[in-house]
């Protein structure tokens, strides 16, 4: 894992030069080192930069895509696309089949639509309403923790199709907040997050969060509710195969760089997904019983990661554009 830290730092800094004076954020650069390094994918700086500029012209004159966004945007297209410049104009049209059924403007639609194209269904039309349904699901059972940053995960919880999942959700929420989980957002999040590891009991999941919890709890990072959702990735990992002391030791790595020091929160979520990806890497846990829930492990990292960037990128696009 110190080599995966290693590799990331020579990213950050390989592109850092290229992109600073675009960004007002540095975890913008921080994000799209991110993305290639937990993707298994070496960066190829002008083969991205191309990219990005591509996203920026083909956009609408006001799209969020034209600003610091069509970055994150970029390297998600480059690692998971095989020809990333031809589906440009694809996510320019589903944007726009999302905001038909009534999802709002933004780059969280935006994300929503890049969830969508990358995953290569073919049932457009049906994942979007059934994206629509779920949201309007959450919005029913919590109307004001409910906003357009859920479209991206209601979009993913729509592609797993899974049968009565906001029910299945509840009952996360509920019985995490009685278990010492706070109410709010990233309880909703985090209760969104385990709903992903339907082939394990629901007692088993709860009892991993509110272990992982503890650990955070114990630690020096503490269990700040923003580190909810990182703590369902890592619930969903056999308890045998957590360790606290790695993502701690993995987090104060990343702190040791000078432009990571005022990046705490997100250097957290940073050490505990490269954990996470280096255990899927390791051939013994690979052939045990974390084969069967794999899928839901990297559909959760992937939110965690999406949302992560969308926040930022959200934060930062009433900057100018660049």
């Amino acid at each position: 894992m110190n080599n995966t830290v290693q590799s990331y730092l020579n990213t950050y800094e390989a592109l850092k030069p290229h992109i600073k004076w675009k960004v007002s954020d540095k975890r913008i650069i921080m994000m799209v080192a991110a993305i290639y390094i937990l993707n298994d994918e070496e960066i190829q700086i002008d083969r991205f930069l191309s990219l990005a500029e591509k996203i920026k012209s083909q956009s609408p004159l006001f799209s969020p895509l034209r600003s610091h966004a069509r970055y994150t945007t970029a390297a998600v297209f480059d690692v998971k696309l095989e020809h990333p410049a031809e589906e440009i104009q694809s996510l320019l049209d589903l944007y726009e089949r999302f905001r038909s059924l009534r999802f709002g403007s933004g780059i969280y639609t935006y994300h929503a639509a890049t969830i969508l194209l990358t995953s290569g269904h073919e049932d457009i039309e049906a994942i979007i309403r059934k994206a629509k349904e779920i949201y309007n699901g959450m919005k029913q059972e919590h109307t004001f923790l409910t906003s357009s940053s859920d479209y991206p995960l209601a979009t993913l919880l729509a592609l797993d199709n899974k049968p009565d999942i906001i029910n299945h959700i509840e009952g996360f929420y509920r019985e995490l907040n009685n278990n010492g989980f706070r109410k709010g957002n990233d309880l909703q999040f985090l209760s969104h997050i385990l709903a992903l590891g339907d082939k394990e009991k629901s007692t088993n999941l709860i009892s991993r969060a509110v272990q992982v919890f503890d650990a955070f709890a114990r630690s020096k990072l503490r269990a700040k509710p923003i580190y909810y959702p990182v703590m369902g990735m890592l619930a969903l990992l056999p308890q045998k195969e957590f360790s606290m002391d790695a993502v701690v030791a993995l987090y104060d790595e990343l702190n040791e760089h000078k432009d990571f020091k005022w990046q705490k929160d997100m250097n957290v979520m940073l050490a505990s997904s490269i954990f996470v990806s280096g255990k899927l890497e390791q051939e013994h846990v690979a052939e045990t019983s974390l084969n069967t829930i794999l899928e839901a492990i990297l559909e959760a990292q992937q939110v965690v990661m999406i949302t992560t960037m969308a926040a930022v990128t959200a934060a930062n696009t009433s900057s100018n554009s660049n």
